[in-house]
């Protein structure tokens, strides 16, 4: 089996936002576009993070086309719903 090198591997914290459970407009960005676009749910809390560090990457142009880019959706879309004032009342 293939076997992936620790320097491959990004951790990027730069798009925690205040805290935890405190959306940031990226993060409400995030859920906008994955469930639009492709009817994903993310949560606030971790996967739509996630997600808007991932776009942020994209847009900043950290990725080479020819780059493998792997997102990990670990769940936890039931904790979008908490956040239904937020979200609702964003202007993304």
């Amino acid at each position: 089996a293939p076997t992936i090198q620790a320097s491959k591997i990004l951790v990027d914290d730069g798009y925690v936002g205040e805290g935890y459970g405190i959306p940031a407009p990226s993060t409400l960005e995030a859920i906008s576009l994955a469930a639009r676009y492709e009817g994903i749910l993310l949560d606030p809390v971790y996967s739509a993070k996630g997600m808007a560090g991932l776009a942020g990457l994209i847009r900043e142009g950290f990725f080479k086309p020819s780059d493998n880019v792997l997102f990990l959706h670990t769940g936890g879309s039931a904790a979008l719903f908490a956040y239904e004032d937020v979200i609702l009342n964003s202007d993304v």
